[in-house]
């Protein structure tokens, strides 16, 4: 089986390397990075270990003015994330086509419930994104809590979802086997772990040309 990752952050061209050589050995075939860290050099390493990277554009917004600048700025071949900072703008950006992905950060108490999922519905194009990179080193037992609930809330909603590593360095990648034990851990059922990287980022792939 091959997997997806659509966020690495490599801290330089040496340590990309690095991650390159073991995602391949964890089986990753797709991988998201910033645009402006990709250059030639770096989809070339990526192609000889058989790897395609996706260009991606993150961003955070609070409200329409940022949200909107954001939408003027970003490179419209990339995969469009956005973590909305509240509730409402969260409504606003579920209902734009351009945005590809949502980031949920647990911290930010974001509700995720059925008008999202209606809004996600009618747009045809809603999904979600959970970084996994806070839980490494992490014991606080609140926050594992809080993604356990965000996680199977969304499951419970029928919302399409996956997971990145957001890694730096090499000790922050996630094999594919511990985000299994990971969901176990949670409550939830390890093949939704398997969709979180396989199926439905490839969704969200799939729907950069739409």
């Amino acid at each position: 089986m091959k997997y997806v990752d659509l966020s690495i952050n490599p801290q330089n061209y040496e340590e990309f390397i690095n991650m390159i050589l073991l995602l391949k050995k964890f089986n990753y075939e797709i991988i998201g990075m910033e645009s402006s860290l990709i250059n030639n050099d770096i989809l070339k390493i990526a192609k000889d270990n058989s790897i395609n990277i996706i260009k991606r554009n993150y961003f955070k917004v609070s409200n329409k003015e940022e949200l909107n600048r954001t939408l003027k700025s970003y490179s419209k071949e990339s995969l469009l994330v956005i973590e909305p900072e509240n509730d409402s703008i969260l409504n606003t950006i579920s209902q734009i086509k351009a945005i590809k992905a949502i980031r949920i950060n647990p911290e930010k108490n974001i509700r995720i419930n059925k008008s999202i999922k209606n809004l996600f519905n009618i747009n045809k194009n809603g999904i979600i994104e959970i970084s996994l990179r806070q839980l490494i080193n992490n014991n606080d037992m609140f926050l594992w809590k809080e993604i356990g609930n965000l996680l199977k809330n969304i499951v419970k909603l029928g919302i399409r979802f996956y997971v990145v590593s957001d890694a730096t360095n090499i000790f922050e990648l996630w094999h594919p086997v511990h985000v299994k034990s990971l969901f176990e851990i949670l409550g939830i059922d390890y093949t939704y772990a398997i969709l979180s990287m396989t199926t439905y980022p490839n969704y969200a792939i799939a729907s950069l040309n739409k």
